[in-house]
């Protein structure tokens, strides 16, 4: 569950750069018109989106796969998405090259060059009535889950803020660490209000919500 709410996350952020409406992309009469969120029933994940930024024009697709997340600006080449995933930024990273075609009536045929192919249908994703942000204040991070159980923290990986969208009420489990030397987790605030002064704490989330972890400098 949390990889789909990290997918849903990203799926924010980046639609602040794409359109996630379906546009023609390339030099031929294909139209490519398959956009949004998928999965394959294996618990990999894609979004494709259509770039509006001039900067970065074509498609924007993501790919998650097992617990690797690939994703960057490819371009259409006849009725086909193809490129590389790895982004401009990750210096020294391998390449991740991808093409994407259109399968059945709604899917989509995932290639990875020199590796797998996958096979995606149409994510349903219930519209969200709850939406709860987690956020961090001070050098610290946070880890969630749904369910009673701790989480585990990723020291690789930290959260300093998250977004839950819910359809209906669920129960999660927050924990705030804090992982640098002389910084010591204070207490979560609710909405701008004290909440609580433990660490680890579990919510059955019904209404939308701000929550923050609050850290301070202590010294070494």
């Amino acid at each position: 569950m949390k990889k789909v709410m990290a997918l849903l996350l990203t799926v924010l952020m980046v639609c602040s750069l794409v359109a996630c409406g379906g546009s023609k992309q390339g030099n031929n009469d294909f139209t490519w018109t398959r956009v949004g969120t998928y999965e394959d029933g294996n618990e990999n994940y894609l979004m494709v989106a259509a770039s509006e930024d001039e900067a970065y024009p074509g498609w924007s697709v993501m790919l998650m796969v097992g617990d690797e997340m690939h994703g960057w600006f490819i371009q259409q080449e006849g009725e086909t998405l193809h490129g590389n995933l790895t982004s401009e930024y990750e210096e020294g990273a391998d390449d991740f090259i991808v093409t994407l075609s259109e399968e059945g009536e709604d899917g989509l045929q995932v290639v990875v060059e020199g590796g797998e192919t996958y096979h995606f249908k149409p994510m349903d994703i219930p519209e969200a009535t709850i939406i709860v942000h987690v956020n961090t204040e001070g050098i610290g991070a946070i880890e969630y889950a749904e369910g009673e159980e701790a989480p585990e923290f990723d020291p690789e990986h930290p959260y300093q803020s998250a977004q839950i969208n819910l359809a209906e009420p669920a129960t999660y489990t927050f924990v705030a660490t804090a992982y640098e030397e002389g910084w010591k987790f204070v207490k979560w605030t609710k909405d701008g209000a004290d909440y609580s002064t433990d660490a680890q704490i579990t919510l059955e989330l019904a209404e939308s919500a701000d929550y923050v972890a609050v850290f301070a400098y202590e010294g070494e």
